[in-house]
This record gives structure tokens, C-alpha cells and sequence, in this order.
């Protein structure tokens, strides 16, 4: 009895040290990506107040006052701008150091420290090697225009290819074929393009069912369904700022201004 109760119990410790080490391995990664968070954000805070302050000192508003805009330009260059590139190189860095747990690293790269064509190409090349069914490849895919930008048309439609091939039916695959259809339809494209492009955001809309995503690629419909001149506008139900319940069509025969915003 004594050694079954032995077995079972390093059978557990087993099963117990692995886990064990992988939460300390995720806790670690989330660790630093908050404080590289939190050190980039302190940096930006510092670049806006070092270019505040030049431009409300006298000589900024003398050189102004005199049109002068070589002095002007000087003096907005003294300012300390935040580093970008040097936090984008880290972040990448911290990618590799954390392997398995580096995602978020490298969606950081690839989104907010994107500005930089190598970092973007080091972002690219790292969430393609290693994180495409990562959940971070997901926040990448959220808002990746400025990676593309980066990037160049034709290395953007190669990783968004490479998202559908690993993630099937998933909803990266619906963010890739949205991205890819946007990507099809700029500029000029040809009746072939235009009809590619309409079938990838079918097929994106059917995979997205239910989420942000789908409300996105249904919107041009329903403007063009539901929100023209002469047509009924659509009965928006909400509360007030004093939580009563109303809806649009109380206010029937009444003028109305509609503000819509949001947390961005």
C-alpha cells in the first residue's frame, strides 16, 4: 500500500511540476511586457511634455511671431522624442527570451512600435515563425494597417495568407480574409479583384458570425439597405444619462441630432 501511495504521489508531483513551471513561465512574460508597457507609456508622457514646454517658451513664440520657421523647427528638434525603434528592439528581444509566452512581445512590435520598417519586418518575420495561432496574432490582426504600411502590400498578403493556413476556421482566418479583401479593393482595382474581394468578405462574415468583425463587414450593406435618404432610419434603443430607457422613434416628428462616439 505504502508504495502505491508513493507511486501515485510523484505520478502527481509528475503532472504537477510541469504546469507548475509553465504559469511561472506566463507570469514572468506578462511581468515584463507590463513593464515595457508602462516604461513606453512614460516615455511618451515625457516626449510631450519636453515638446510642450518648447512650445510655450517666449523664444518658440517669438520665432513664430516673426514667421520664423527654421528657428522654430530648431527648437521643436532639441526636444527628447521618444524611442520607438530602441523599445521596439527590446520588445522583440523579450519575444525571443520568452519563446512560447513571447506573443504579446511580438504584437506589441508589430502594432504599437510599428512605425519603424525594421522593426515591422522583425515583428512580421517572429509572428509568422512562431506565433500565427498565438491569441496575440489576434490583437495584431485587430488593427494592423500600420503594419502593412510597414510592411508593403505584397509581404502583408504573404502573412495573412500564412493566418489562414495555420488557423482553419477560426476567427484569425476571418480577420485575414477581411484584410485581404480590404487590400484587394484599393486603388484601382479590376472586376476580378472587386469580385475576389466580395467573396473573401463572405466568407469572413460567415466565419466572424456574431462578433465585432461581422458588424464591420455588414456595415457598407446596411448603409446601403437601411441608411439612404427618404428611407426610415433604423429605431436605436439605448438609456439616458439618468438610466431611462428610450427609443429613436419617440422623438418622431422632431428634430434630432445623433452623436455617436466612442473610447478611442
Amino acid at each position: 500500500m505504502n508504495r502505491i501511495l508513493t507511486t501515485l504521489a510523484l505520478l502527481a508531483l509528475g503532472a504537477w511540476l510541469p504546469a507548475q513551471a509553465g504559469g511561472d513561465a506566463a507570469a514572468a512574460a506578462k511581468a515584463a511586457y507590463d513593464a515595457l508597457v508602462a516604461e513606453w507609456t512614460a516615455e511618451q508622457a515625457a516626449a510631450r511634455a519636453a515638446m510642450k514646454q518648447v512650445t510655450e517658451s517666449a523664444e518658440y513664440k517669438a520665432a513664430r511671431d516673426a514667421k520664423d520657421n527654421d528657428k522654430a523647427r530648431a527648437l521643436l528638434a532639441q526636444a527628447k522624442r521618444a524611442d520607438a525603434k530602441a523599445i521596439g528592439q527590446r520588445a522583440l528581444a523579450l519575444a525571443d527570451q520568452h519563446g512560447a509566452h513571447g506573443g504579446r512581445f511580438a504584437a506589441y512590435a508589430a502594432t504599437t512600435l510599428v512605425a519603424d520598417k525594421e522593426i515591422a519586418a522583425a515583428a512580421a518575420e517572429r509572428l509568422q515563425r512562431s506565433y500565427l495561432t498565438d491569441p496575440a496574432m489576434q490583437t495584431v490582426l485587430e488593427s494592423p494597417m500600420g503594419l502593412f504600411s510597414a510592411l508593403g502590400t505584397e509581404p502583408a498578403k504573404a502573412l495573412l495568407g500564412k493566418v489562414e493556413a495555420a488557423n482553419g476556421d477560426g476567427i484569425a482566418t476571418a480577420w485575414a480574409k477581411y484584410w485581404r479583401a480590404i487590400l484587394l479593393q484599393r486603388g484601382k482595382p479590376t472586376d476580378e479583384q472587386k469580385a475576389e474581394a466580395e467573396g473573401l468578405l463572405a466568407a469572413a462574415e460567415k466565419l466572424a458570425a456574431g462578433t465585432v468583425l461581422a458588424d464591420r463587414i455588414a456595415a457598407p450593406r446596411f448603409q446601403k439597405e437601411r441608411l439612404q435618404v427618404g428611407m426610415a432610419i433604423p429605431d436605436i434603443r439605448g438609456e439616458d444619462m439618468d438610466g431611462v430607457p428610450f427609443s429613436l422613434s419617440d422623438y418622431r416628428g422632431k428634430v434630432v441630432v445623433l452623436d455617436f462616439w466612442g473610447f478611442w
